[in-house]
């Protein structure tokens, strides 16, 4: 599946360096890009650039167009090779959400919904890309060391107040169990918790993603099919619609905490995602109060989480449509994050791009027909 969903031409990519028969010499960059605080601070070669910022798990930020524009194109099939290998597809397409979700079960039937019910609970989705797990503790400690928790640029302003207070137990900038600013040993796959949701989003736009919505979340577990307007069958789990504790870490496994990201492999859903169901809850980027029933008392600060997490008890709590809600401040043992990677903002240009008087148009984005074609 991995190899299916390369999501640029790369036959249009140019040749390797052993293959070229001219000399392929690195590319200055110029003195500041912009876009991104901190382009003006990377190496002033493209090599450079480009190693660093994939060794720190930063491709995406490659792909953006103020930054393609300055590398060569192997420097960025280098990214995209990244990109496919992280990330999983998303198509575009409908999910329902709310508590009529439940009912649109495959194992059920297609649910027909009302056009009224559809206003409020269908939800469009653009094609993105969803990481393939959580967020790990080894990729989070490249954020602590660059020094992520001084960069203001990263963090809501709303969070300024507060972000002296995310410390680890020894005090120092980082998640809550950490000590000295350090994972403890043996937990590097392990998904990064004891961060807010603020603190979730700030390592996301230092990596140039996002947190997902809970639209887009929903869609890469329950994978909806819409056979026809207004109806619709969705998965109630990843996997399908029995609940199977082997493809899951929730309280019936008997771990006693957060397990590598890459257990539980037969729990992945048909995008190729994994762990969206138990582990750690994930912080999406919506606010919980957006897709509960009006007459429900939420408070209007709570983010939405969702997925359940190793010490959830009960396996209704730990489906694709089960929500849930945490202040955004708070740095649970059982929250994590992934983040998302909207299709849109992929752009690569290519020769055709140039015309004949020298106009540059604009690049083009991923051929998303055949990214889908490939996925299914």
């Amino acid at each position: 599946r991995r190899e299916a969903t390369h999501v640029f031409k790369h036959e249009r990519w140019p040749r390797t360096r052993q293959d070229s028969q001219s000399e392929v010499r690195p590319q200055p960059l110029p003195p500041s890009l912009p876009g991104h605080p901190e382009f003006g601070e990377l190496p002033q070669s493209a090599d450079a650039l480009v190693r660093e910022m994939l060794e720190m798990g930063r491709y995406a930020l490659l792909l953006r167009p103020e930054m393609n524009r300055h590398l060569d194109r192997e420097h960025i099939t280098r990214a995209v090779r990244h990109l496919d290998e992280a990330m999983g597809l998303v198509p575009a397409g409908r999910v329902l959400l709310g508590p009529l979700a439940e009912q649109a079960s495959s194992s059920s039937g297609a649910f027909d919904a009302t056009p009224k019910v559809l206003e409020r609970f269908m939800h469009r989705v653009e094609t993105l890309y969803l990481d393939r797990y959580p967020v790990t503790n080894l990729e989070y400690q490249q954020f602590v060391r660059a020094g992520g928790y001084e960069k203001l640029e990263y963090w809501d302003e709303e969070a300024l107040p507060a972000l002296l207070d995310f410390v680890d137990e020894t005090g120092q900038p980082g998640p809550r169990y950490w000590l000295e600013g350090h994972y403890k040993c043996g937990d590097e796959r392990r998904p990064v918790v004891g961060v807010s949701w603020y603190e979730a989003s700030a390592y996301a736009r230092w990596t140039g993603k996002r947190l997902p919505t809970d639209a887009e979340w929903t869609k890469a577990g329950s994978w909806p099919v819409e056979s026809a307007p207004g109806r619709i069958a969705q998965r109630r789990y990843p996997w399908g619609e029995s609940f199977d504790i082997r493809r899951a870490n929730l309280w019936g496994s008997h771990r006693t905490g957060p397990v590598d990201v890459d257990e539980y492999s037969d729990g992945v859903s048909v995008g190729g995602v994994h762990q969206l169901v138990g582990n750690v809850w994930e912080w999406s980027g919506s606010p919980l109060l957006a897709s509960v029933e009006p007459s429900f008392h939420v408070p209007e600060t709570f983010k939405s989480v969702r997925g359940g997490a190793f010490d959830t008890y009960f396996e209704n709590h730990a489906t694709c449509h089960y929500q849930s809600g945490e202040h955004p401040l708070a740095r649970r043992h059982n929250i994590g994050f992934r983040l998302a990677l909207p299709m849109s903002t992929l752009e690569v240009a290519e020769d055709d791009d140039v015309q004949d008087d020298g106009a540059e148009q604009p690049a083009v984005a991923v051929h998303e027909e055949e990214v889908f074609a490939a996925s299914i």
